[in-house]
């Protein structure tokens, strides 16, 4: 299987063999896997910036995730469409200055990255993103 690093997500999805429920726990077990690694390694910035037994394990955690919910596999290339848009979107809120505030969600991870932030002081909402239309699942 071959897709474009510019797939639509429908194209992305074909390619991938799921159904929209199954692609919307990719969606979200890919953005959780973001958020670890940008938490883990901030200087890995780009898709290219990442080294490849790191990609292969990444690799492996996700599809043991998606296998545990019967859900198929995805293989490298739909992983580097998703991890390329993601490490975009994240290098995009963190020039915001607000670097994983979207990815964080309620858990408490989010909070570990920053410890002077442990009372919850109110946060501006900040804009899903000028260029692209709302997604539900990028921008929940």
């Amino acid at each position: 299987m071959s897709i474009r690093i510019n797939a639509t997500v429908n194209e992305a999805r074909a390619a991938a063999g799921h159904n929209k429920e199954q692609w919307d726990r990719f969606y979200f077990i890919t953005k959780d896997e973001a958020k670890r690694l940008s938490e883990a390694h901030p200087d890995w910035t780009r898709w290219i910036l990442i080294p490849a037994n790191e990609k292969e394990i990444m690799l492996e955690r996700i599809n043991e995730r998606l296998l545990a919910e019967d859900i198929p596999a995805v293989e490298m290339i739909i992983l580097k469409w998703r991890m390329s848009q993601l490490l975009r979107d994240i290098q995009r809120k963190y020039a915001e200055g607000s670097m994983l505030l979207g990815l964080g969600g309620g858990s408490n991870t989010g909070n570990q990255a920053h410890p002077d932030n442990s009372s919850q002081s109110p946060q501006p909402e900040q804009p899903t993103s000028e260029s692209r239309p709302y997604d539900p699942i990028r921008d929940v």
